[in-house]
Parts: structure tokens; sequence; C-alpha cells
């Protein structure tokens, strides 16, 4: 015969564990939050900097050496290849791209006369042309996987900027969902 420990029923207190928060408790939570976003936004747009700059560079560098071949070739030299039709233009088109994108994330440089910067949609059609050229040309991957770079520079600045768009909007939403609790 086994003996099993009794263990007591305990009624749960009319308090469901919510806290209501008054006023005051309301504005501290709503600033801390405010605080914590705001940090958070200005940690992805120097990571986002740090991102264009180095992109930047690296078309620098492709811009200045001769031939104009893929930097992934030094990785994964190719049997044989063929340069692109107008390198020089395409990494121009890049520069601007990243440009633009400086805009998207500082819009504050941005003149009030200027129709800058270019819609997201844009971009990505205009850095898509490179790839779409390396592809119907038959060009190596290597060399399409290097104009691919501005296209995934664009994705990656959109989806970091959508983010931090969406947490200024969920904390003008957060403010317009207080209420009046006086003596809670």
């Amino acid at each position: 015969m086994s003996l099993r420990q009794r263990i007591p029923f305990r009624a749960a207190d009319d308090d469901d564990g919510r806290h209501v928060l008054d006023e005051t408790e309301q504005e501290e939570l709503i600033e801390t939050l405010r605080n914590q976003n705001s940090q958070s936004s200005h940690q992805a747009i120097i990571l986002l900097d740090v991102v264009l700059a180095c992109a930047t560079l690296l078309q620098v560098v492709f811009l200045l050496k001769d031939p104009k071949q893929s930097p992934l070739f030094a990785l994964f030299p190719p049997s044989s290849w063929d340069a692109m039709p107008a390198p020089v233009l395409l990494t121009i088109l890049a520069f601007l791209l990243h440009a633009n994108l400086v805009l998207h994330v500082h819009p504050t440089l941005i003149p009030a006369s200027m129709p800058l910067p270019l819609s997201y949609a844009t971009s990505y059609a205009l850095a898509l042309v490179a790839p779409t050229l390396s592809i119907f040309l038959g060009r190596v991957w290597q060399t399409t996987a290097w104009t691919f770079a501005p296209a995934a520079v664009v994705g990656l600045v959109h989806s970091v900027h959508s983010t931090l768009r969406e947490g200024d909007a969920a904390l003008a939403e957060l403010e317009t969902l207080k209420y009046n609790a006086p003596g809670a």
C-alpha cells in the first residue's frame, strides 16, 4: 500500500492577478517603453549606417580595380568569365541606391523641395536591373551574386526601417489606449 501526500485545495483569491495602473503608472510605463524603443531604434540606425558604409566601400573597391570582376572570384575562382556590360554605370546605380537608402534612414537630411527618397518598390526595381541582366546574359553565379548585393542591402534597410516604424506606431497606439482609473 502506498501513501500519497494530500495537498489541500486552495481557493483562488478574488484578485485575478491583474493590476490596474493609475495615470502616473501608465505614464511611467509608456515613458519606459518609449526610451527602450528610442534606444533600440538608435542602435538599428547605427547598424544600418555601418551596413551602408561597408556596401558603398565594396562598390568603391570594385569601381577602382581593373578588371571589373566580382570580388567573389577571390573566394570562388571561375574557370572562365565574361565581364558585365557597363560595369561603371551599374556601380554608379548602386551608389545612387545606397544614397537613397541613407535618405530613408535619415529623413532629416532631405531638403523640403526634393522629392526624394525614392520608394522602396522603385529601389527594388532599380537594384534588380544588374542581377537580371547578369542572368539573361548567362554570367557566372559569382557575378550574379555580386550584382545582387545592392538589392540585398535594399531589402535589409527596408525590413529594419519597417520594424522601426511599427515600433513607433505601437507606441502611438499605446498612447491612445490610456485610461482613467481614479483610485487605482
